[in-house]
Order: C-alpha cells, then structure tokens, then sequence
C-alpha cells in the first residue's frame, strides 16, 4: 500500500494567499500540511478532505506565519481528535504568536472571516512521521520565508512538500529576510532541496493552477535574485514594485511584493510582524 497525496489551493480573491495546503492518503486514514488562513477557506478545505472518505488523524504546521494555521479552528470542529503537531521550535513559535496572529489578523483584519479560537500545537521531535506505516519524513528546520520552516519528503513518491521555502508563480514574500545571512540561507535550503531531485514539488504559495513541478525551485530562487537587483536600482517601494511588476506581471499574492517592498525599501514598520524583534530588526540589504 502507498500513499497519495491531494492538493487544495485558496483563491487569492478570497483573502486566500494562494495558501496551499496538502492531504496525504493512507487507504483509511489521512494527515493535513497546513492547515488555511480564512474560515471561509478552511471549510472549503474541509469539503475536499471529507471528499477523501478518510479519516484525519493527524495535522501537521510547517511553520509560524497565521496563513497556515488559523483555519485550525475550522478543521478540528470536524475531527476533533486530530492531533496538531510541527517539528521542534516551530511548535513554540506558533504557540507563542497564536493569540497575536488572532488579535492581528482574526480580529482586526479578518473579522468574521478569521479565527477566534486557539488550539495548543504539540512539538514533535522525531525525523520520521508514519501514515498507516508509510514514512513522511521532515527535513529538518530551513528556511525560506521565515527562518524556521519544517518541509517534509515522501520517499515513496518523491513528493516534497516544501511549504514557503518554495513559491511558484506568485510574488514571494521576502519581508523577514533582512540581512545577507538570512538570504544566504534561504538560497542554500532551496539548493538542497533541489539536490533531492524530486518528482514532485508542492510550494507553500502558488495560482489556482500550480505545476507542482521541480522548476518551482528555480522559480523562487530567480525571483529573489530579480527582487534584490531591483531593489539596489529603485528609490523606493512605488518603483520597486512596479519593476517587479514588469517582470512578473499579474501574479498572485501580490500583498507580499507590496509589502516586502514597503517594509525592505521604505522601513516600514509592520504592525503585524512576529515576534517583536523582527519588527525592530534593521534591513541590511
């Protein structure tokens, strides 16, 4: 018996962030990567697993930014008994930021479409998860756009599931990635992903449509490399953004160019950012 695995993409016209979130199939049972950002999305998300016939048992969070787990609330009203795990610190950085990313997002922006309810994230410390004894494996904490994300490999389909460490063809958020070191970082983890040589590639953001394909990769490396050189000929945010606008015209999630531009180019302050010290940390690019 093997795994699959199925796809669901949220609109960016729904406040959606073309977050993806990914089921992986047992023969009965199910385990969700990420879990949504809207209630609107996130029961969306529920009618594709309950189209499944599987049962959820476990919920895994890749990483600390609320698009990915906020729809928490949604999705354990229907299985309560799933467990919510992340892999070492990521479990404490989402339980840390939960009721900021609720006040923030769910309250003020959101409203009636966001989160009111918080769920405890259990920190798991083992490499290996098991799916009806199939192994999903983590990779170990990378970074991409945050600097702590959990991406997972399933071996048996040389499928990575490799959250915001991977974009394809939406604007990349590049905000939290202020200094030389962290983008070094960023440009290593994509190279050892790519060095896994994978059939398929599930990016953390993508259009409705994306090619889960390796080139994802090369995607969001190129995008950063076209953003940094873009950045050193602009003045600020306005010319930035429309630069990058022309060279990736219509693409979605376009509040990530909008505001890593604003935030990288003009220092702007973001209310929303998370924790405190990278609201306070210096952009040294």
């Amino acid at each position: 018996m093997s795994l699959s695995t199925k796809v669901f993409v949220s609109s960016d016209s729904h406040d959606g962030f073309g977050v993806i979130s990914t089921i992986i199939m047992g023969e009965k049972e199910a385990m969700l990567v990420d879990a949504q950002f809207t209630i609107a999305n996130a029961h969306r998300l529920v009618a594709e697993l309950i189209e499944t016939k599987r049962n959820l048992t476990k919920i895994f969070i890749t990483h600390l930014h609320p698009d990915h787990f906020l729809g928490l609330e949604v999705i354990k009203a229907v299985w309560p008994d799933a467990q919510v795990i992340a892999y070492k610190k990521v479990a404490d950085d989402v339980n840390d930021a939960y009721d900021f990313k609720i006040n923030y997002w769910g309250n003020t922006v959101l409203k009636e479409n966001g989160a009111n309810i918080k769920f405890n994230v259990t920190m798991i410390e083992t490499d290996i998860i098991y799916l009806e004894g199939e192994e999903i494996k983590i990779l170990g904490m990378m970074s991409g756009d945050c600097i702590t994300i959990a991406p997972l490999w399933i071996p048996s389909l040389k499928t990575l599931i490799a959250s915001d460490v991977v974009f394809d063809n939406a604007h990349v958020w590049i905000a939290d990635m202020r200094n030389e070191e962290r983008q070094a970082r960023w440009m290593h983890d994509l190279d050892v992903l790519e060095e896994l040589c994978p059939d398929v590639v599930i990016p953390g953001h993508a259009s409705l449509t994306p090619s889960l394909s390796p080139s994802a990769i090369g995607f969001t490396r190129q995008y950063i490399h076209d953003f940094r050189k873009q950045m050193v000929k602009t003045s600020n945010s306005e010319e930035l953004i429309a630069q990058m606008d022309r060279i990736y015209p219509n693409l979605p999630v376009r509040i990530c160019l909008e505001y890593s531009a604003k935030i990288l180019k003009d220092h702007y302050v973001w209310p929303g950012d998370w924790p405190v010290s990278l609201r306070n940390m210096p952009v040294e690019i």
